[in-house]
């Protein structure tokens, strides 16, 4: 392909104005790249190729195979240039090493899943068959439930685990014979070109995946509101889901909402202090604390509280290196751009006002001038009507509360708009599969207990999100139920 070219019906293709915006790499803010700064004309141009790719071309007529192998085409050409991805994942999503498992492996494993769960997935299912009473007299009624794909789908993924996020979109879509037109985050467009590249491997039709980079909000609402738009899947926070949702409102199209979350790591025990302290950092060193799931309010007994802090400060002081993504030995990254930094600073600045204390971190790494980084950040005592405890900050920083008795723990954690995922440690699994019963969110891990995407459902309860991604519930997302019944 060309430099700086969008996908779509086919083709690769510039804004149709021309304009082009620099990305720059997050870790030494130098340019990487441009891509294309699209308008609203390219999306509708765009649209018009999924449309016309559901309502005329063979995609949605397609067999299980023939999805089956597009998708793995898909997988085999992600494996192949497994290295090219790791590249642009560090430069412009810094990923660190730590993190290529879910960055770089998982989305291969993804695609290989979904093309198998196209094998097998139910579209047409037997319902019982009764008999009625009809106008003729008595009769019997047979029928099925047959699922449709969903049609067209606006497709607008995230930054943080761009290819990870895509996938769980584009497979599920492909498996089900749907069209779709992605508009990529402004932050990670590169990488959702190269992923295009990989989607012309699959031998689709013209029209059956468009992309479409922009940094342009009316782009994305264009997209929203669009009529021949069947459905809008997005990932990202709770304000744009709300914007996103009002938009799709407009023609009542189906909706699909991944959002934020404030999600609690909840220590029933502190049998194994040293793990569990250290399993209690993740968030401030994963991916720069930049993931909707990570459970950044950490709950331990009130007694246990300061021993646990203070354990948790000296592996960030000692073991948590910072610096350049490009480096294997560097657990933590910088945050996505400049204005990211500044909002988590100002985050930083208020948790001390709400009387938390801040054990370490804060700041900015004096020896790293260049690049967004932030010091791996620990605040205690941290109340739950605190702002950092209740608002989602995506950085690298923890809140730690201290709890009096299990049913104080559990208030806690449900005392929050959010309701994505959470974390329960204990040496009584028996008790903590009770105890995450209670808890009020999505996905609830237990002693970092962790099934693939492509098996289990992931997805949040109120302002968390509308809708599951993964496995079958993934699949049923991207399908219309239809009845059809018969007299026999």
């Amino acid at each position: 392909m060309g430099a700086a070219q969008m996908f779509i019906d086919g083709k690769w293709t510039p804004a149709a104005s021309g304009k082009t915006y620099e990305v720059p790499n997050p870790a030494t803010e130098e340019t990487i790249g441009s891509a294309p700064d699209a308008g609203v004309e390219d999306v509708a141009r765009a649209i018009a190729a999924a449309r016309k790719a559901f309502d005329e071309g063979p995609w949605p007529r397609s067999t299980r195979h023939e999805r089956h192998r597009a998708l793995m085409r898909i997988a085999d050409a992600l494996e192949r240039r497994k290295e090219e991805m790791r590249k642009l994942l560090i430069e412009e999503a810094a990923a660190t090493y730590i993190e290529h498992g879910i960055q770089v492996e998982a989305p291969i494993e993804q695609a290989r899943a979904y093309a198998e769960l196209a094998l097998r997935f139910e579209f047409e299912e037997q319902l019982p068959s009764r008999a009625t009473m009809g106008p003729m007299g008595p009769q019997m009624n047979s029928g099925i439930v047959y699922r449709h794909p969903v049609g067209v789908c606006g497709m607008i993924p995230t930054w943080n685990f761009p290819v990870f996020v895509a996938m769980q979109k584009l497979a599920p879509a492909l498996a089900t014979g749907c069209t779709m037109v992605f508009k990529s985050s402004p932050y990670g467009p590169l990488i959702n070109l190269f992923l295009a590249e990989i989607c012309t491997e699959a031998d689709l039709p013209p029209g059956v995946v468009n992309w479409v980079t922009s940094q342009s909000t009316a782009v994305s609402q264009a997209l929203c509101e669009d009529p021949r738009i069947d459905k809008v899947s997005f990932t990202g926070s709770v304000a744009t889901g709300k914007a996103i949702m009002a938009a799709a409102s407009k023609t009542l199209k189906r909706v699909h909402l991944e959002l934020g979350g404030k999600s609690v790591g909840l220590y029933l025990d502190t049998d194994n202090l040293q793990m569990q302290a250290m399993t209690a950092c993740g968030p401030a060193m994963f991916h720069a604390g930049q993931g909707c799931a990570m459970s950044t309010r950490v709950l331990v007994p009130a007694d246990k509280h300061d021993d646990f802090v203070q354990t948790m400060a000296g592996f960030v002081q000692g073991m948590v290196k910072v610096g350049n993504p490009a480096d294997p030995s560097v657990m933590l990254g910088p945050v996505i751009r400049e204005e990211r930094r500044t909002k988590i600073e100002e985050y930083i600045a208020t948790g001390t006002k709400d009387g938390a204390t801040l054990v370490t971190g804060g700041k900015r790494p004096k020896d790293l001038p260049k690049g967004y980084f932030l010091e791996p950040t620990i605040f205690a005592n941290v109340k739950n009507s605190a702002r950092i405890a209740r608002e989602e900050i995506f950085g690298p920083v923890v809140s730690v509360m201290p709890y009096g008795d299990v049913d104080e723990a559990v208030r806690i954690a449900n005392d929050s708009s959010y309701g994505l995922g959470g974390g329960i440690s204990s040496s009584d699994v028996g008790k903590a599969v009770e105890v995450a019963k209670r808890i009020r969110t999505g996905v609830v891990w237990i002693n970092n207990g962790l099934l693939p995407m492509t098996d289990a459902p992931f997805g949040g309860f109120k302002e968390s999100g509308i809708g599951r991604e993964g496995g079958k519930w993934g699949m049923e997302e991207y399908t219309e139920v239809q009845q059809i019944t018969w007299k026999a």
